[in-house]
C-alpha cells in the first residue's frame, strides 16, 4: 500500500552528515526505510535548528546546499512537483520528495530593501526551486507569526506581514501548515487564506493536551475547508505517559469519528536519526513500535484490525495527501 508522509525533517540529517564529509546519504540512510515502509511521497522540509538561530539566513543557504548536492546524486529521490506528470515518467519508482519549510525566520534576512520585498524575494527563490510548502514559526515568535513554545511573546497571532506572506502562498497555491502555529496564529492564518490549510504533523489535544496537538475545534475548522491532519508519531504528542502504537491509532479513530477519515493522513514526523546531533533541542521521545518508517506496514496491518477498511486505509495512507494537493495546484493549472 502506498503511503505519503507529510512530514519529516530527514534533510537534517543529510545536511549534518554532508558537513562530516559523507557522501550519498539518501540512498544509503534513508531510502532502504522508507522503501520498507512503502513510502512514495513526502514532503521533507528545511528546518533551521535552534543552535543556529543567531544566523538563520546562512544556515538555511547551507542547508538547501548539502541537499540540492545530496538528492542530485541520489538514484533513488525524484524532487517532485505538483504540477509534474510522473506517472508514466521512467523513474517513478524513485520516492516523490516534495520541498517544505518548517519557519520561516530566516526570511528577514534575505536580500530586499524592504520587508515585503524580502518576502517577495525568498518565495521567486523557493518557487523557482520547487517548494510547495511553509510552515511560519517553530517554537518561537518571529516577524511573521507565534510558533507554540513561545510562552515569553506578549504578542500572538501573525503580523501584518504575516498575512502579507499568506497572500503571496495563496497566489502561489503553496501549501500552508498551521502545525507548530499557536492558537492565536492558527487562526489568523485560517481566517486569511483563502484555499484550505493543513496540519501536516499534529494529533488531536482532546487524547494527549499538549499545545502541538488540535482542539476539536481547530480540527473540525480544517475539515470544514477541505484540509487534512497528518498524524504526528512522536511519543508527546502521542500521550504523555506511554506513547505506544495503539495511543497513536486512538488519534486516528477520534479525528476519523470527528471529521470523517477523508481528512486523515500520516505526518509521521520520525525523528530516530536525529538523536546524536547538537542541534539546541533535544528529541527522544518515541513511539512504542513506531519508532521508524520501516514500522509502517505494522502500523496499517494494526489499523485494519481496529476497524479501519482497505478503502479507508487507501485514503488515510495515500490518498488524502495526493488528492488535495493535487486539487491545491490545479487552480494554479487551470491559470496557465
Amino acid at each position: 500500500m502506498k503511503v505519503f508522509d507529510l512530514h519529516s525533517d530527514l534533510f537534517t540529517d543529510i545536511a549534518w552528515r554532508k558537513s562530516r564529509g559523507e557522501k550519498n546519504i539518501f540512498d544509503r540512510f534513508h531510502y532502504p526505510k522508507l522503501k520498507e515502509g512503502e513510502v512514495d511521497s513526502i514532503i521533507c522540509v528545511f528546518w533551521v535548528e535552534p543552535k543556529f538561530r543567531n544566523h538563520p539566513y546562512d544556515r538555511f543557504q547551507t542547508l538547501f546546499q548539502y541537499v540540492m548536492s545530496d538528492l542530485m546524486d541520489s538514484k533513488h529521490a525524484m524532487i517532485g512537483h505538483p504540477l509534474s506528470d510522473q506517472r508514466n515518467n521512467p523513474d517513478s519508482e524513485k520516492i516523490k520528495i516534495f520541498f517544505g519549510v518548517e519557519g520561516l525566520t530566516f526570511m528577514k534576512d534575505w536580500k530586499g530593501e524592504t520587508i515585503e520585498a524580502k518576502i517577495e524575494n525568498t518565495f521567486n527563490f523557493l518557487h523557482e526551486n520547487k517548494f510547495i510548502h511553509l510552515i511560519f514559526a517553530w517554537n518561537e515568535r518571529n516577524f511573521l507569526a507565534t510558533g507554540t513554545g513561545a510562552e515569553d511573546s506578549k504578542i500572538k497571532g501573525l503580523t501584518d506581514y504575516g498575512k502579507i506572506a499568506v497572500q503571496m502562498a495563496n497566489k502561489k497555491n503553496w501549501i500552508l501548515d498551521v502545525s507548530h502555529l499557536d492558537e492565536t496564529s492558527f487562526w489568523d492564518m485560517y481566517n486569511a487564506s483563502e484555499l484550505p490549510v493543513i496540519a501536516s504533523h499534529s494529533n488531536a489535544r482532546a487524547l494527549c493536551p499538549h499545545e502541538r496537538n488540535l482542539t476539536d475545534e481547530q480540527i473540525k475548522a480544517i475539515a470544514e475547508r477541505g484540509g487534512i491532519i497528518g498524524l504526528n508519531t512522536y511519543g508527546l504528542f502521542v500521550d504523555h505517559e506511554n506513547p505506544t502504537i495503539d495511543k497513536f491509532i486512538d488519534h486516528a479513530i477520534y479525528i476519523a469519528d470527528l471529521v470523517g477519515p477523508e481528512h486523515v493522513a500520516f505526518g509521521f514526523d520520525f525523528v530516530n536519526y536525529l538523536e546524536s546531533y547538537d542541534l539546541g533541542t533535544e528529541f527522544n521521545v518515541y513511539t512504542r513500535d513506531l519508532e521508524d518508517a520501516t514500522k509502517i506496514p505494522y502500523l496499517l496491518e494494526k489499523m485494519s484490525k481496529r476497524g479501519f477498511t482497505p478503502e479507508e486505509l487507501e485514503s488515510i495512507s495515500f490518498n488524502n495527501a495526493d488528492h488535495y494537493i493535487k486539487k491545491l495546484f490545479s487552480k494554479e493549472k487551470d491559470r496557465r
